[in-house]
């Protein structure tokens, strides 16, 4: 329900009993046989020590393979959550296709019927894959869905998942299959929105959208630049600079985009990622370690309030801590108060 409250964080190694009482809710659900690959009554034959040696992997305290997330209400009870395994091309392959790349794959999914429609299912994605890209090499973040499970495909799509094209039958010979969903650093959707990396064809549209920032009211406190030094640009500034920030053309620039539905694009946020080799940054300081550098942040006015910016700046961020080798911070300039710095450590 709307407005309920709850926290999102990592399971403890002493909470197996807690993680086993969830699990054999989830595994209760009308919807289990879909959502899952164990039945409930294999589960609660299973003895104490494999819910104890379970839970110890999936904490902080784990050797970081595995790590369980979970949505716990104020007096203590846990309402949902999600695990995310990390494969690599190397490992027992669990489920699946074997990874080609190394990867996160989100498992345990579940959400107990009176938190639905909370926000919480995406607050525990959102948890669980910012993790992912935390872990060194991690390309991409895989799960499955059951063909006959449309609700929660639609709940991935809306997330950012797209489907790859590869599919994997149901254990059991039962004919069904499962299709696999992966999320790539820098895309996502909110809401109607597509939020994705640009292309470096987009000049145009990249200078549109820079010119409709730079009249905003706002801009003499947002940019460095003036509406009339913007219009002055030659096509051929504004063609590197597409290619510089695109997705199939740049290396350590990445400009993203909110794309609607009919194609308009209603905001936009660029990284850059500087370097000690580079020497001075953008801003004229020296860099002493890697860090990513957030600029250009616009949203239309009538975009404003939806969260749009919230989306875009996760959107690079994650794009940031997916790189190798890794960025040390993420950092920002705002007119006015000093904001404080944000170590990889605690994104």
């Amino acid at each position: 329900m709307p407005g309920m409250t709850f926290e999102i964080r990592t399971v403890r190694a002493d909470e197996w009993e807690k993680a086993r009482e969830l699990r054999l809710a989830a595994l209760r659900d009308p919807v289990a046989h879909l959502a899952f690959l164990e039945a409930h009554e294999d589960a609660v034959a299973r003895p104490d020590d494999f819910w104890q040696g379970r839970t110890a992997a999936a904490a902080a305290t784990g050797e970081g393979r595995v790590r369980q997330f979970v949505a716990e209400a104020p007096d203590g009870r846990w309402l949902g959550t999600v695990t995310v395994l990390v494969e690599r091309p190397s490992d027992e392959v669990r489920f699946g296709e074997p990874a080609k790349v190394d990867q996160a794959h989100l498992v345990g999914v579940y959400v107990r019927p009176e938190a639905r429609g909370s926000g919480l299912v995406d607050a525990l994605f959102r948890a669980a894959v910012e993790w992912s890209w935390t872990v060194e090499g991690v390309r991409r973040v895989r799960l499955y869905v059951h063909e006959e499970n449309p609700r929660a495909a639609a709940f991935y799509r809306r997330f950012g998942f797209v489907a790859s094209g590869e599919r994997v039958p149901v254990p059991g010979g039962t004919g069904a299959y499962e299709v696999e969903y992966e999320l790539l650093p820098g895309r996502a959707r909110h809401r109607e929105y597509v939020i994705r990396a640009i292309r470096s064809d987009e000049w145009e549209r990249v200078r549109e959208l820079r010119l409709a920032a730079l009249q905003d009211p706002a801009a003499g406190l947002a940019f460095v630049e003036s509406y009339e030094e913007g219009a002055a640009r030659p096509d051929s500034f504004w063609r590197e600079r597409a290619e510089g920030g695109s997705e199939d053309r740049g290396t350590w620039i990445r400009q993203f985009v909110a794309e609607a539905p009919d194609g308009r694009w209603a905001g936009t946020v660029t990284v850059l990622v500087e370097r000690p080799e580079d020497g001075r940054t953008l801003f004229g300081d020296e860099v002493t370690e890697p860090q990513g550098d957030v600029v250009g942040v616009y949203v239309r006015p009538e975009a404003r309030g939806s969260g749009l910016v919230d989306a875009l700046l996760r959107a690079a961020v994650e794009w940031v801590w997916a790189l190798e080798p890794p960025v040390a911070r993420v950092r920002l300039f705002v007119h006015g108060p000093v904001l404080p710095k944000l170590p990889r450590s605690d994104k």
